[in-house]
C-alpha cells in the first residue's frame, strides 16, 4: 500500500502541473499577433508615344541655295511692346510686381517685377519709356500672343546696355516658347558683352520662327551676373506675321521650315522646268520625341505622266502618252546619307551611305535606319539626313564624297513629262520591335 500511495501521489502532482500550465496560458486574456502593413499608393500607368517632327533646313538647286524674301504684315501681336503704358512722369520710374502688372499687359513670372522708366537713366529707343528687368532683383516677364500653327512670324526687339554699368550687369536672356508641349522655338542670350556708355545705345535684334500652336509665349529673363537693380534695357518689342516667297536664284520654288508636323504646302521639291544635268540637295532633320525608333524615307503616291509626245520623244522610242506613262522618274537618281553635321556635304569617312538609285519603283523605299543596317535613332536627339538628286547619271566618289551629275544619262523620252509624289518619312518604335525592316513598310 505505501508503494501504491506513492504512485498515486505522483500522478496527482503531474496532473496539477498540467492544469497549472494550461491556466497560465489562458490567464493572459486574448492572444496578440505581430503584424505589419506596407502600401504603395498612387501607382500610374501612362501610354508612351513616338512623335516624329521634321525640319527642312537646307535646299540647293544647280549650286544655288534656297533664299526667302519675307515681308511683315499686319499689326504687332504684342500689346504695349514699347512700355508706354502706364504713363509715368518724366525722369521717374516704377516697378510693377505681378500683383499690379496687369496694367502693363505683361506678366511677371518671377522676381521683383517689371521696371518701367521714363528717361530716368537713359533715353528710350522711341517714345518716352523703356523696360528694365533687374529692378530690385532679376525678373522674368512674359506675354501670351495668338498665333496660327504653321505660320511664320518675326520677333523684333531693341536692346541697350544700361548706361554706366559693366557688361555683366547687362545680360538679358531671350526665350520664345510655344506653349503646346513647351516647345522652345527660339532660345538665345543677348547683351553678354555689352558695357553701358554715357547714354543708351540701341541695337535691333530679329528672330524668325514658325508657330506650332494657337498660343505662343514671348518671354524675357534678366540674366545679369548680379541681382543688384542694374540690368539691360528693352524697348519696342513686336511680333508680326511673315509672308514669304522662297526661291532659288537659278529658278524654282522652295520651302524651308523649322521642326514641325508636315502638312499641305510643305514640299521638298517644286520644279517646273527640269533639264538634263540639273541637280540639287536637301537636308532634312528628324526629331523622334519620347522613344527611340526606326526610320525610313519613302517616295510614294507617285504619278509619272507623259503630257503629250514631242518629235524628240517619239524619235527616242516613246510612243505611249497619258497618265502614269511618263519616263521622268527613272531618269531622276538620288543619293541618301546620314549627314551628321547637317551641312549638305557628304563626308564618306564619317557619314553613312543609306541609298543610291532612281525613283522608278513605286514606292521607293530608302532605309534611314532599321535592324538590318544599324542601331535605332535616339529619342530626343536631332538626326540629319542628306539627299542629293540628279536629272541624269549620278556618280558618288566614295573617297572624296564628291557627287556629280551627268545629263547625258537623261534621254529625250522624258521631255514634257511631269512627276509628282509624296516624300514620306516613316518612324516606328524600337522597343519590343527588334526586327523592323524598312522593306516591309506599306503605306
Amino acid at each position: 500500500m505505501p508503494v501504491t500511495g506513492g504512485n498515486l501521489a505522483k500522478k496527482i502532482l503531474i496532473s496539477l502541473g498540467i492544469i497549472g500550465v494550461v491556466a497560465a496560458a489562458v490567464i493572459g486574456g486574448t492572444i496578440a499577433y505581430f503584424n505589419d502593413v506596407e502600401t504603395s499608393t498612387g501607382n500610374i500607368i501612362v501610354a508612351g508615344s513616338l512623335d516624329l517632327k521634321v525640319d527642312h533646313v537646307l535646299a540647293t538647286y544647280n549650286g544655288g541655295e534656297c533664299v526667302g524674301d519675307c515681308e511683315e504684315t499686319g499689326n504687332s501681336l504684342v500689346v504695349n511692346g514699347g512700355f508706354e503704358t502706364p504713363a509715368l512722369a518724366n525722369g521717374t520710374w516704377h516697378v510693377y510686381s505681378n500683383a499690379d502688372a496687369g496694367s502693363t499687359s505683361w506678366n511677371v513670372e518671377s522676381g521683383a517685377g517689371l521696371e518701367i522708366q521714363n528717361h530716368a537713366a537713359g533715353d528710350p529707343h522711341t517714345g518716352n519709356q523703356l523696360a528694365e528687368l533687374d529692378s530690385d532683383n532679376s525678373s522674368v516677364i512674359s506675354q501670351m500672343i495668338s498665333t496660327v500653327a504653321g505660320k511664320q512670324y518675326r520677333l523684333t526687339l531693341w536692346y541697350s546696355p544700361r548706361p554706366n554699368v559693366p557688361a555683366g550687369d547687362n545680360t538679358i536672356g531671350v526665350n520664345v516658347k510655344v506653349t503646346s508641349g513647351s516647345v522652345i522655338v527660339i532660345n538665345d542670350t543677348i547683351g553678354a558683352t555689352s558695357a553701358g556708355g554715357s547714354d543708351t545705345s540701341w541695337q535691333k535684334i530679329t528672330y524668325n520662327f514658325i508657330a506650332t500652336d494657337a498660343s505662343t509665349k514671348i518671354m524675357f529673363s534678366d540674366m545679369g551676373d548680379y541681382s543688384n537693380s542694374y540690368g539691360g534695357y528693352l524697348d519696342d518689342i513686336s511680333v508680326r506675321e511673315l509672308v514669304c516667297s522662297n526661291h532659288f536664284p537659278t529658278g524654282g520654288v522652295c520651302t524651308l521650315w523649322n521642326e514641325k508636323d508636315l502638312g499641305q504646302g510643305d514640299t521638298f521639291w517644286n520644279f517646273d522646268d527640269i533639264k538634263p544635268g540639273d541637280r540639287g540637295t536637301n537636308v532634312i532633320s528628324l526629331h523622334l520625341i519620347d522613344n527611340d525608333g526606326w526610320a525610313c524615307l519613302l517616295v510614294n503616291d507617285k504619278h509619272d505622266d507623259d503630257n503629250g509626245l514631242t518629235d524628240p520623244e517619239e524619235t527616242a522610242g516613246d510612243y505611249t502618252d497619258g497618265v502614269d506613262n511618263g519616263e521622268l522618274s527613272k531618269n531622276i537618281n538620288v543619293f541618301l546619307w546620314m549627314d551628321d553635321d547637317g551641312d549638305g556635304i557628304y563626308e564618306p569617312s564619317d557619314e553613312k551611305q543609306l541609298y543610291s538609285g532612281s525613283l522608278a519603283a513605286d514606292p521607293v523605299k530608302m532605309t534611314i535606319v532599321d535592324s538590318i543596317i544599324g542601331d535605332p535613332l535616339e529619342g530626343g536627339v536631332t538626326e540629319y539626313v542628306g539627299l542629293a538628286w540628279c536629272a541624269g547619271t549620278q556618280t558618288v566618289d566614295g573617297s572624296t564624297g564628291t557627287i556629280t551629275c551627268d545629263g547625258h544619262g537623261m534621254g529625250d523620252e522624258a521631255q514634257t513629262d511631269s512627276l509628282t509624289a509624296s516624300l514620306t518619312i516613316y518612324a516606328e518604335q524600337w522597343r519590343n520591335n527588334p526586327d523592323f525592316d524598312c522593306a516591309n513598310v506599306g503605306l
